[in-house]
This record gives C-alpha cells, sequence and structure tokens, in this order.
C-alpha cells in the first residue's frame, strides 16, 4: 500500500506535458519579436523567407499560419520597374545628336564644332573659318557654311544666342576701339546674314560680345588665341512663344 503512494505521488510531481510545448513555443516567439527588431528595413522577398521558416518552426509543417497574399516579385514587375525609374528622353538632346550627324554627313565638322551644354546646344566658327582678322565682314566661302547652319536652324523654333569672342590682344581701330565693340558687330554680322540673305526670323536672334572675357584656351600662345577667335550659335532649349 505505502508502494502504490509512492508511484503515485511520483507521478504528480514535475510540471504538465503540456508545459513543454507551451514553452517552446513562447521561445520561437520571442525569437520571432526579437527578429522584427533586429531588422529595421525588411524587403518583401526577405520577409516571406522569415514568415515561412516561422510557420514550419512553429506549427511543424508549411502553410500553418495564414498571411495576407503577398505579390510575387515576377520577370514582367521588374521589367516593369525598370521602366518606370528609367529617365524620361531628352528630346532636346535628341535633336543635338540629329545636327551632329548632320554636320558629319557633310563632313562639316572641322569647321562647324558641336556641343551640348547646360546652356544649350553650341554650334561654335572659329574667327578664320568667318573672318579675315580684324575684320567684321563675312568671307564669301562662309556663307555656305552658314547656309548649312540655317537648315539646321529651321528644324528646331527655338531662341539663338549668337555670341562674338576675341582674344586678348588689344584692336586699335578707330571703328572698333576695343574687342568689346568687334566681338559684337561680329556677332551682328551673322545675324543679320542669317535673317536678310537666308530669311530666318529676326525675332529668334539676340546678340552678345564677350570681348576676351570667355576663353576656351590660352591667350599665350598663336594657337590658343587661334581657338580663343571665335562665333558661338548657341541654340537655347526653350521655344519662342507662338505670338512671336
Amino acid at each position: 500500500m505505502r508502494n502504490k503512494k509512492k508511484k503515485e505521488e511520483r507521478k504528480q510531481e514535475g510540471s504538465p506535458a503540456w508545459m513543454t510545448t507551451y514553452g517552446d513555443m513562447m521561445t520561437l516567439l520571442l525569437c520571432f519579436f526579437v527578429l522584427l527588431y533586429s531588422f529595421s528595413v525588411l524587403d518583401e522577398v526577405k520577409f516571406q523567407e522569415i514568415m515561412s521558416a516561422l510557420q514550419v518552426s512553429f506549427l511543424r509543417e508549411e502553410g500553418g499560419l495564414e498571411t495576407s497574399p503577398q505579390p510575387s516579385i515576377t520577370e514582367d514587375r521588374l521589367e516593369a520597374q525598370d521602366i518606370i525609374e528609367k529617365p524620361p528622353v531628352d528630346e532636346f538632346y535628341e535633336i543635338y545628336l540629329e545636327m551632329k550627324s548632320y554636320l558629319e554627313e557633310y563632313g562639316l565638322e572641322e569647321d562647324i564644332g558641336i556641343r551640348y551644354e547646360k546652356k544649350g546646344i553650341v554650334l561654335e566658327l572659329k574667327e578664320a573659318v568667318l573672318f579675315d582678322s580684324g575684320r567684321v565682314e563675312l568671307k564669301p566661302e562662309s556663307k555656305d557654311l552658314l547656309g548649312h547652319i540655317t537648315l539646321i536652324l529651321e528644324k528646331v523654333p527655338n531662341k539663338v544666342t549668337i555670341e562674338g569672342h576675341t582674344d586678348d590682344v588689344p584692336i586699335n581701330r578707330p571703328m572698333y576701339p576695343s574687342n568689346w565693340e568687334l566681338s559684337v558687330v561680329r556677332a551682328t554680322s551673322v545675324i543679320r546674314f542669317l535673317t536678310e540673305d537666308m530669311g530666318m526670323p529676326p525675332q529668334r536672334f539676340v546678340a552678345a560680345g564677350y570681348s576676351e572675357y570667355a576663353p576656351i584656351d590660352t591667350n599665350e600662345t598663336s594657337e590658343g588665341r587661334a581657338q580663343n577667335r571665335r562665333v558661338n550659335i548657341v541654340i537655347s532649349d526653350e521655344e519662342m512663344d507662338k505670338e512671336e
């Protein structure tokens, strides 16, 4: 009889069997919240992987816990995302490429330089192409080049600034007492040809003289000074008003 009581007392000692399962579940829950805390940012794929692992751990089978369905990242979605993130096509840059191709097609790239800058598309013509030294009258042979310039400008109805540039050698002529006058009058000569001879609308153009104060090369050498003596035709990305 005494032995029977001892056996019953031993059976009552310790926690019930369900407490072991409960303790395991609480431990896993603690791990779950630690994971949530440790990941400040979880992307969609990682989150789904963690949830799947926890489902298997909790219920020993996949699909034991129900979660709201999340769309999978497919190739179609990735392609769509790439399309959205790509910057819009710069139509003005496309115009620049067309102009560049035109100059290359007609072999004009040595006489007419072209650049794409913040202020617009810059067509650059050296002094030797347009003018004799210290003069403002256009050379007869320069008019063929300006004819090509006209065809280029007709393709885009934007504002155009004609910039005159010189080197730092004083001109010392009664009509042009400084390089300021020389640079402005040269720019004006180009505009007059484009508007009076080629029939382009005058309201599109602005003349600007920079004298020697916007060099692109050194003025210490004859080669550098030759680079600085130039006329730039700057096509703005701003279109003319329709009323103009």
